[in-house]
């Protein structure tokens, strides 16, 4: 829903005038509404229900945020690391790692902010380095300072931030193998595709895969470790898919199979240098779903 702020409505806080303006909402809902990331002035998520509007002020709300259920910091939230300039977690499959432009609520970024919160951070800040896929599982890593956050993202830009992952795909695949074909984003839709040669907007993008070998075996499919030279939108699952071995349980980018009931791929290690100590290197691991387990090659 959108509309402009008319003269009458000067200087109210925006909360309010969204529980007005919405038929069958109260100002608790709009209130609510604000808090959840649903609401922007212009082009600027405004989070702060007692922020004062102005005449002329475009206003979008996105209603169906208050049907998105908020996460329990303490169900979702598993610390692999943890200190004053970054945390690492363990995300759960099925949860986003951060906001929509529709809410902010129902993420693990959004758990996180509630957490530092509950231990008395009055704002807390919460930078997202980099994103994982929802149906995905492993390492994410999230800045909790804003001077890490600028420099933990030139690190990611510069690919100094290793990520390695363990994917399961349909086919007999090789022992490696590797893609480089150019990505694009599929107009009207958040989804990439592998581009056409010379196409206009297309980025680079390298993946690096090598198979292993599993303990549990899924009749038909592999398991595979992927190293991102790149880290495109959604970049291992179409080149997986464009190299002939869909990620198993993909059902963007797969062929179709409804055997796996979710994405079978897995961020398990992460390694780069500290932001804030030139002599410190984290390099950490995180544990491997039973699908992605390995043998003596591979980590307990």
């Amino acid at each position: 829903m959108r509309f402009r702020v008319v003269p009458q409505e000067q200087g109210t806080a925006l909360g309010s005038l969204v529980g007005n303006r919405l038929p069958k909402k109260s100002k608790r809902d709009g209130i609510d509404l604000v808090k959840a990331g649903a609401v922007y002035i212009g082009h600027l998520r405004v989070r702060v229900p007692s922020t004062r509007v102005a005449t002329g002020d475009r206003v979008t709300v996105y209603p169906d945020a208050l049907e998105v259920e908020e996460l329990e910091p303490d169900d979702v939230l598993d610390f692999v690391h943890r200190d004053e300039a970054f945390v690492i977690l363990d995300k759960p499959a099925g949860v986003p790692v951060a906001a929509t432009k529709e809410t902010a609520r129902g993420t693990l970024s959004e758990a996180l902010r509630r957490k530092l919160r509950a231990e008395g951070f009055e704002r807390p800040y919460v930078g997202v380095v980099h994103r994982l896929d929802q149906g995905a599982s492993g390492l994410v890593l999230f800045t909790i300072r804003s001077v890490a956050n600028k420099s933990l993202h030139r690190d990611f830009e510069h690919h100094r931030i290793e990520r390695t992952y363990r994917v399961r795909v349909v086919g007999d695949a090789p022992s490696s193998f590797d893609c480089d074909a150019p990505l694009i984003e599929k107009a009207g839709t958040d989804s990439m595709q592998v581009a056409k040669s010379g196409q206009a907007r297309a980025k680079p993008a390298q993946t690096k895969f090598r198979r292993v070998e599993p303990v549990l075996d899924i009749a038909g499919t592999s398991l595979l470790e992927v190293s991102l030279v790149t880290g495109r939108t959604h970049q291992i699952r179409v080149h997986a898919a464009h190299s002939g071995f869909p990620v198993y349980g993909d059902r963007r980018y797969g062929d179709g199979d409804t055997d796996a009931a979710r994405l079978h791929l897995h961020a398990w290690r992460l390694q780069f240098g500290h932001p804030f100590h030139s002599d410190v290197a984290i390099d950490l691991q995180t544990k491997l779903e039973d699908w992605a387990r390995a043998g003596d090659d591979g980590p307990s």
